[in-house]
């Protein structure tokens, strides 16, 4: 996620899940029945709203646990390859240097031919 941005599905699931609670709540209040008939009502709306809930609410702790070791997995990679590229890097520099350690040599080696050469 990148910054600035914020994840909202938790926020939103919680607020449908308040929204469809209150909706159900006012629809039984609001019906024709007797007292005892409204509670019994109530409290059955209630048990399958909680029930509901548990079952959306273990959905999502998955899911996020799901992503979350996608999203690891996906690093530990990442990360190996980086340790590999300056793995390379670090043989190419290693083999470069060595190249120009043997140019400078050889350079010197000539410098003094062409100065003995000349004197």
């Amino acid at each position: 996620m990148s910054a600035g941005k914020k994840n909202y599905a938790g926020e939103i699931a919680i607020a449908l899940f308040a929204g469809i609670a209150v909706g159900t709540l006012v629809g039984i209040l609001v019906a024709p029945k007797s007292g005892k008939e409204t509670r019994k009502d109530i409290l059955e709306k209630s048990e399958k709203f909680v029930e509901l809930s548990r079952e959306n609410i273990s959905e999502f702790v998955e899911k996020s646990r799901s992503l979350a070791e996608a999203g690891k997995q996906k690093i530990e990679g990442l990360v190996m390859k980086g340790e590999e590229m300056i793995e390379k890097g670090k043989k190419k520099a290693s083999s470069t240097a060595s190249k120009i350690k043997q140019v400078v040599k050889e350079s010197k080696e000539a410098a003094k031919k062409t100065e003995d050469y000349l004197t």
